[in-house]
């Protein structure tokens, strides 16, 4: 299907909603919108292209199911590897056009898709994540010491991007010397200066991982890149750009995933002091608290891209082929025939953990189980270390930036007594 189709059928779907910049800050209001409006709705992202966008719950659970929505991209007139990283102007076009990320499994169909899953799944088995957990406290204890003298602070530049950096860096078994290289190559590719500076932060993550693959190959560690080799021996299969994307994605996505998170959630915490007195009260409510929090507030934004290589019926709408698809996972999570009162923070809501947060079917977050505890760690750590913390400026002044690929706060100032 030509633009000039593409732009007809967008038309007879209803007037474009522009997804730009100020989008980031309250899109909730605009969801609710699109999903009464019908199945499907075209959008304009926030680098200029059309899509369409699926917001109800039942209909992206069942995109995520539908094969006819690609994750490759190959054939879509489209840059390879646009995965969910469609959105971000910079870093995102980067990331597009990058032959590394464009063999990461989230921009994979079957079958290479399964082969490369199994390549990451033995490093987020339960006995891994729960054995992270000292680890975990250790890193959140040493950044509260670090503010423990402090009165006024930006939690997400001294607490909610360090962590996941540090938790990151020990899963992969990435030295301590390495730690601030990653954050610096992270901060240029999602900084939004040039392409320039964010193909040099990409370049340089990919440099720095593919030094610590070499140096796994010499020195064998109980570390998740050791693990990726051992398996993709055991395969046999698996090139080593596979094997390179593969640490990339885990590293992207638990690092902007997380960091959106921790954020979120003490923001939440802080803005319903009452949900934050019953979490304090009762931490074992934490994994609860958590999936309700990522329903309620997930990181991405506006969802996971699709590409449709023939024409898709969803919900009585139609997705024609050669259209750029967006499930929008936040959406749906905020869907009232899925969830009663939706949008409602409730830590004793029955299905919470139907929330589509981490997307769906054989693209089903691998991480899911490790970002739920670090996000849970941090927040229930940080509120138990200053229990009096609460926010230093007016809500009308905190500001949420669209990152790769994920929604969170641009800088969370609280008072720490």
């Amino acid at each position: 299907m030509s633009a000039d189709d593409l732009s007809v059928a967008a038309a007879a779907a209803g007037c474009p909603v522009h997804l730009g910049d100020e989008f980031g800050n309250l899109p909730y209001p605009v969801y609710r919108e699109m999903q009464e409006a019908g199945p499907v709705r075209p959008v304009i992202l926030r680098d200029g292209s059309e899509a369409f966008l699926v917001s109800r719950y039942d209909d992206v659970r069942a995109c995520y199911a539908d094969l006819r929505l690609s994750s490759s991209l190959d054939e879509a007139p489209r840059p390879r590897g646009a995965g969910s990283l469609a959105a971000p102007p910079v870093g995102g076009l980067v990331l597009r056009r990058d032959e590394v990320s464009g063999h990461m499994m989230i921009n994979q169909d079957q079958p290479n898709h399964t082969r490369l899953r199994k390549l990451v799944v033995p490093s987020f088995s339960a006995k891994r994540v729960n054995a992270m957990e000292p680890h975990i406290l250790r890193t959140a204890a040493e950044l509260h010491a670090a503010l423990a003298d402090r009165d006024r602070v930006d939690l997400v530049e001294e607490y909610a991007k360090p962590l996941p950096v540090m938790v990151q860096s020990h899963l992969l078994g990435v030295s301590p010397d390495k730690r601030q290289a990653f954050t610096s190559g992270m901060d240029e590719l999602t900084g939004g200066k040039d392409v320039e500076a964010a193909q040099r932060g990409l370049d340089r993550l990919k440099e720095l991982l593919a030094e610590q693959i070499a140096d796994k190959r010499l020195h064998p560690a109980e570390d998740l890149l050791t693990t990726l080799l051992e398996v993709a021996e055991e395969e046999g299969r698996i090139e080593e750009i596979e094997l390179l994307a593969a640490a990339l994605q885990v590293m992207l996505a638990g690092y902007f995933g997380v960091q959106s998170m921790i954020g979120n959630c003490v923001y939440w915490l802080l803005r319903y002091p009452e949900k934050k007195a019953e979490l304090l009260a009762d931490p074992a409510r934490t994994g609860a608290a958590m999936d309700e929090i990522f329903r309620y507030d997930g990181p991405q934004q506006p969802g996971s891209m699709r590409y449709a290589t023939e024409d898709v019926e969803v919900g009585g709408g139609v997705i024609p082929k050669g259209a750029l698809v967006v499930l929008s996972v936040s959406a749906a999570n905020r869907d009232p025939r899925k969830f009663a009162d939706p949008d409602r923070l409730d830590f004793d809501r029955d299905n919470a953990r139907d929330h589509v947060a981490f997307g769906g079917g054989i693209h089903y977050c691998v991480g899911s189980r490790l970002a739920l505890q670090i996000v849970g760690l941090a927040t229930i750590s940080l509120l138990r270390a200053f229990p009096a913390m609460r926010l230093a400026v007016p809500e009308h002044e905190l500001r949420w930036e669209l990152r790769t690929p994920f929604r969170g706060l641009d800088a969370l100032p609280v008072l720490l007594r």
